[in-house]
């Protein structure tokens, strides 16, 4: 077996599924196109492309250079994507030591060494970065659709900050990490202090060891099953019975097949479904890897439209603001409330709905279980 190398996106792939992770990195064979992974390299190399281009010329922004730069055919979504970075972009002025997809490896000690060095066995690439009043700053662009209310100090960050003191800028003594979410704008921040980054080669050796002591690359079925990108070459999918040539058919005959089988699930799934949910019902929920497949419960109101808007105007509204909550639910009197700035009058008009719990038995995250 070759000499195993390293990143935090190999360590999470074993994470989420050992034999994903053997089937990609261990046996060489390449994971099928996803759009999201897709989309988010894209933007990530017109980003690059982008910065690279107002550091060496000098620029705050180029939007006539901008405008062009999306390719054609490209997924989509990533055209407004794009408009909306460059739009609010605006590069800073002053920068000391800015990098653009720099490229850093250590070796097993976990010294710096070139990234195309036989001795690298641990790789990242930060996404830009800089210096600032003696802190070190790291961007990391993001393309996914959440945005966290707040940034845990998880491994994968620190392991970025651990990173650029390292091997480029030894003597700072705290990272500022700033995540920008491209889809919508907004940036979520996380400093990171030495205390933070102490431990971190460790964490990394323990992460990896435990992979270099794994004999069987067990797969672990779960919500990222549909991601996984190997799907036809997993022995979970060979057991359900289904071929690989219809799993991911590659001429007209095995798509047929692929129909034919597809028609005959949709018939057993409701079969299956009902007889499982029976089960669930005087047994309990089922966890399958970190999925949940059991009883979830959500709130609906049924609320009468006279006695919510005459509550509402008696607090003041105009019959034009109220006008545009007629469309009573739970969702439109929030977000309605909310564009009035009233939304300290949420509370009293769910409080005149009659409130329903409804309870349905499907997959959900396991931290969702009730």
């Amino acid at each position: 077996m070759n000499k195993r190398q390293y990143s935090y996106s190999r360590l999470d792939l074993y994470d989420r599924c050992p034999h994903a992770y053997k089937t990609v990195y261990l046996d060489g064979i390449p994971r099928a196109r996803h759009k999201a992974r897709e989309r988010g390299q894209i933007l990530h190399g017109m980003v690059a492309d982008y910065l690279n281009r107002l550091i060496t010329l000098g620029l705050a922004t180029d939007w006539d250079w901008a405008r062009t730069a999306a390719p054609e055919g490209a997924i989509a979504d990533v055209a407004e994507i794009w408009g909306r970075f460059y739009e609010g972009f605006v590069l800073p002025s002053g920068l000391e030591a800015p990098g653009v997809e720099r490229r850093l490896a250590f070796d097993r000690i976990w010294r710096p060494v070139k990234f195309d060095s036989k001795r690298a066995r641990f790789r990242m690439v930060l996404d830009f970065h800089f210096r600032q009043n003696g802190l070190g700053v790291i961007v990391d662009w993001k393309s996914s659709r959440e945005v966290p209310q707040d940034v845990a100090k998880d491994l994968q960050l620190r392991t970025y900050a651990w990173g650029l003191k390292q091997a480029l800028y030894q003597d700072i003594q705290e990272v500022l990490l700033r995540l920008h979410f491209l889809r919508y704008g907004k940036e979520r921040e996380v400093l990171l202090m030495p205390q933070d980054l102490a431990d971190v080669s460790d964490e990394l050796d323990a992460r990896i060891n435990v992979i270099e002591k794994d004999k069987t690359f067990d797969p672990v079925p779960g919500s990222f099953c549909g991601m996984c990108g190997v799907t036809s070459h997993c022995p979970v999918m060979a057991q359900s019975l289904v071929p690989v040539e219809v799993a991911a058919p590659a001429s007209r005959e095995q798509a047929q097949k692929a129909a034919s089988l597809l028609l005959t699930l949709q018939k057993m799934e409701k079969e299956l479904a009902s007889r499982l949910k029976e089960w669930v019902k005087g047994n309990g929920p089922i966890q399958v890897g970190d999925l949940v497949y059991g009883p979830k419960q959500s709130v609906s109101y049924d609320f009468d439209p006279k006695l919510v808007i005459t509550a509402l105007l008696e607090t003041g509204l105009s019959r034009e603001e109220v006008w545009s909550l007629l469309s009573l639910n739970k969702t439109n009197l929030e977000r309605g409330l909310g564009k009035l700035n009233r939304k300290d009058l949420i509370n009293l008009a769910l409080s005149l709905g009659n409130v329903k719990t409804l309870e349905k038995i499907e997959f959900h995250k396991a931290k969702d279980t009730v």
